[in-house]
C-alpha cells in the first residue's frame, strides 16, 4: 500500500480568461471538462485533470497537451514506474467527489487525497489493469452510442409519419392537451416515510430515456401508499412528465406494479383517441422539448405549471396512424430494452473490475 501523495502531485491549474483563449487545438480544461481551446498548453501529453472547485473530484483524461485552468488540478507523476492510464483509473476509483471541504462552493483539498492509500502494483501490472479497464470502458461507450442511435431512430420514425410538429398536416387536428386527456395532475406534496424496501417512490430523477426507474430511488410503506389519493398512484397507460428541474422528460407507464409519484412529476392519462406512445413520441421531439423548457418558471430550479401544460398544443392524427407508429416503436423498444440491459450489465462489470483492480485482486 502506498499513499497517493507519494506517487503523484496535484498541481494547480493556471487561469486563462475566455477572452484570452485563441481557439487553438490544445484543450482548455476546467473542473467539469473541456471548456475551450488555445494554441499552447501548460502540460505535456498526456494530461490528467482533477476538479478542484465546482465539479470536485471529477477526473478528465486529455490525450495530449492541455491547459488546466485554476478551478482544477493536473497530475504530475513523482515516479518513473507510474503508468498514467492506471493513475487515471485509480483516481476515478477514489470517489473524490465526496471529499468536499467547502460549504458554499464545493472544493477539494489535495492534502486529503494525498493521505489516501492505494495498492501500487509493478509497472507491467499497472499497464495490464489499465488495458482491461480501457477495453471494458470502450465497450460501455459503444453500447451507449448504439442506444443513442436507437433514440434517434425513434424520433426519425415519428417525423417520417407525422412531421416534426412545426406545421400541421391537412388532416391533423391541433388541440390543447387537456382536450384529449382524462387527467393532468401531479403527485403527493407531503413527505413520505422512506424504507429500505417497499413501494417505489418515483421522482423527476427516476424518469429518463423514456423509461421509469422503479428500483434506483426511495421506497415507502404499503400503508402510506394506500393512504395516497389516486392522483399520486399512476396506472398502466398513463404518461409521466417531469415538471421540476429538468423539464419534459417523459415515459409511458407499462407496468401494473404499484408505485407512487411526488410533486416533481406530472401524470397525464390520455383518452382513447390519444395513444400514450404517440404522446411521448411528440413530446420528445427536439423542437417540442425546447418549447417545454421555455415554459419553465423560476431561477434556481425551473418548474412547469400544470395549467400551462394543459394548454399545450398537440397535433392529434387519426388513431389508426397513431397505432401504426406504436407498432413500429414496439420493435424499436424491444431492441432498446435489450441494449439497456446490456448497458447496465456492462456498468456492473466495469464497477466490479474497478473495485477488484484497486484492491489488488484483478
Amino acid at each position: 500500500m502506498t499513499a497517493v501523495g507519494d506517487i503523484l502531485e496535484l498541481s494547480y491549474g493556471k487561469a486563462l480568461k475566455g477572452s484570452d483563449r485563441d481557439g487553438g487545438n490544445v484543450p482548455v480544461v476546467g473542473s467539469g471538462g473541456i471548456v475551450g481551446g488555445h494554441s499552447t498548453g501548460i502540460t505535456d501529453s498526456p494530461t490528467i485533470v482533477v476538479g478542484r472547485k465546482g465539479s470536485i473530484g471529477s477526473v478528465t483524461w486529455i490525450d495530449g497537451p492541455a491547459w488546466p485552468i485554476d478551478t482544477a488540478y493536473f497530475v504530475k507523476p513523482k515516479r518513473d514506474d507510474l503508468d498514467r492510464r492506471w493513475a487515471y483509473w485509480m483516481l476515478k476509483s477514489l470517489r473524490m467527489e465526496t471529499m468536499n471541504k467547502s460549504a458554499a462552493v464545493p472544493g477539494l483539498n489535495r492534502d486529503d487525497v494525498y493521505r489516501l492509500n492505494v495498492a501500487l502494483p509493478p509497472l507491467p501490472e499497472q499497464r495490464r489493469i489499465a488495458a482491461i479497464l480501457d477495453h471494458v470502458d470502450a465497450l460501455r461507450a459503444r453500447r451507449s452510442e448504439q442506444l443513442a442511435h436507437l433514440d434517434a431512430l425513434a424520433q426519425s420514425i415519428f417525423i417520417s409519419l407525422f412531421g416534426d410538429g412545426s406545421s400541421s398536416r391537412s388532416k391533423t387536428t391541433i388541440v390543447c392537451l387537456e382536450d384529449v386527456v382524462e387527467r393532468i395532475t401531479y403527485g403527493f406534496t407531503n413527505p413520505m416515510s422512506h424504507v429500505s424496501a417497499g413501494i417505489p417512490i418515483v421522482t423527476a430523477k427516476s424518469v429518463r430515456n423514456q423509461d421509469i426507474d422503479l428500483v434506483g430511488g426511495a421506497f415507502t410503506t404499503r400503508d402510506e401508499f394506500n393512504a395516497l389519493t389516486d392522483k399520486s398512484r399512476p396506472r398502466k397507460g398513463d404518461v409521466l412528465i417531469t415538471k421540476d428541474g429538468t423539464i419534459g422528460r417523459c415515459a409511458v407507464v407499462d407496468t401494473t406494479e404499484p408505485f407512487c409519484i411526488n410533486q416533481s412529476v406530472a401524470v397525464v392519462r390520455p383518452r382513447q383517441d390519444l395513444r400514450p406512445r404517440y404522446l411521448v413520441g411528440y413530446l420528445t421531439l427536439s423542437r417540442v422539448q425546447r418549447l417545454m423548457n421555455g415554459m419553465g418558471k423560476g431561477n434556481a430550479l425551473k418548474h412547469l405549471q400544470i395549467t400551462e401544460l394543459a394548454k399545450f398544443s398537440i397535433p392529434v392524427p387519426a388513431v389508426e396512424e397513431q397505432s401504426r407508429y406504436e407498432s413500429q416503436m414496439a420493435i424499436v423498444n424491444v431492441h432498446r430494452a435489450a441494449l439497456r440491459r446490456s448497458v447496465v450489465a456492462g456498468n456492473e462489470l466495469f464497477e466490479s473490475l474497478e473495485s477488484r483492480a484497486f484492491r489488488g485482486e484483478l
